[in-house]
Parts: structure tokens; sequence; C-alpha cells
């Protein structure tokens, strides 16, 4: 990775930055995971829905980090630094002028943003729909805590993420969003594990064998 900044260009490539962060999040979640097996007994009381709720909330977490990463790699939050609109636009101008198209997603400033900026905005959306709904249900107390904590934690994301940009990305509070970014992880790893059953347990169990 620091190689590819001593090259053909000077700062470190977009694509290796954004592997090597989603390798160290990959080994830091399924720690997490295993230490949460070990400290933690499932509840057994979650309804389904939830579980399955909460696994598609973890599903936007990571694309969601993913987009940042490539934020950070193009330096793309010292342009577009208005919000929510984009130079007065919902999508930028110059989203799609990339060919082929999909280089745009990886290798466009304003497309790399604005990618960034709707996922983050449907993940956060999507904790506040789940907390909503979960917070009617009879939850165990640490799964309780857990939803609370996740809404807390997206919240202050999102208001860290739009602070960045509108500041023109000061480094204390980049750093801060990048921090944020793993206390989201962990919010969603930790709520999701809280929602076991038993029959989850027993099957990776049988997984190991």
């Amino acid at each position: 990775m620091v190689e590819s900044g001593l090259a053909d260009r000077i700062e470190v490539s977009q694509y290796r930055l954004t592997a090597h962060l989603v390798l160290a999040l990959v080994i830091y979640a399924a720690t997490l995971w295993t230490a949460l097996g070990l400290l933690q007994a499932p509840s057994g009381a979650a309804p389904r829905w939830l579980r399955r709720a909460s696994e598609a909330v973890l599903g936007l977490v990571g694309p969601t980090i993913v987009a940042g990463g490539f934020v950070a790699g193009l330096n793309a939050g010292l342009t577009y630094n208005t919000f929510p609109l984009m130079d007065g636009r919902f999508v930028p101008a110059g989203y799609a002028q990339l060919t082929p198209f999909i280089r745009n997603w990886f290798e466009n400033v304003a497309a790399v943003q604005f990618d960034h900026r709707l996922l983050a905005m449907t993940t956060a959306a999507s904790v506040i729909v789940l907390w909503l709904a979960g917070r009617r249900e009879a939850l165990p107390p640490k799964a309780r805590l857990a939803l609370h904590a996740l809404l807390a934690i997206a919240l202050l994301q999102l208001s860290l993420g739009v602070s960045t940009l509108l500041l023109v990305v000061p480094i204390p509070l980049a750093a801060a969003h990048q921090a944020g970014a793993v206390l989201l992880l962990t919010a969603a790893i930790v709520l999701r594990h809280t929602l076991r059953q038993p029959r989850e347990i027993d099957g990776l169990a049988r997984a190991a064998v």
C-alpha cells in the first residue's frame, strides 16, 4: 500500500488503502464476534424479523465503510462541501464522466462522495427505523441496550460525517469520523450477537466439527 504512493503518484492507491481497511475490519469483526460468544449467552427471546433486520443494517454498515475508504483515498471530502446537495444538485453533474461506468464508483471524486453520502444516509435511516420498530418489542435488557447504543452511535457518526464535510476535513474531525465507523460496526455486531438463539450456537458448533 505504501509503495503505491512512491511510484507513479504521491498518494496511496485508493484501491490498496480500502483493501487494507476492509481486511483490518474483517479481522476485527471476527475477533469481536468470537469474544462475544465467549462472554454472552444467547437470549433466545428476540423475534426473527428483528434478527434479520439487524443483519440488514450490518449489511449496510459494511459497504458504507468501504465507500468511505474510497472517499479517503481520493481526498473526495475536499470538494462538494455542502449538504445535503452537491453544488445545488442531489446527484452531482460529473457523476458518470468516466468510462466504463463502473470506474466512477472507484475513481471519480463526485461519484465516490455521492455514493458514500447515499449509503450513509440510508444506513442512518435504516437504524432509525430498526430502533422505532425494535423498541416496541419485549427484548432482553442487553439487546435493548444494544439497540439504543446503535441509534446513538449512528446519529453521532452521521453528525461527524456532515461536520467533517462542511468544515473541509479538519484532521481531528476526520479521525473522529473514522473512529465512529468502527464504533458503528461494533454496535451493529453487538446488537446482532445479543439477538442470537441457542440453535445458532449449535449450528456453528456442528459446522466447526
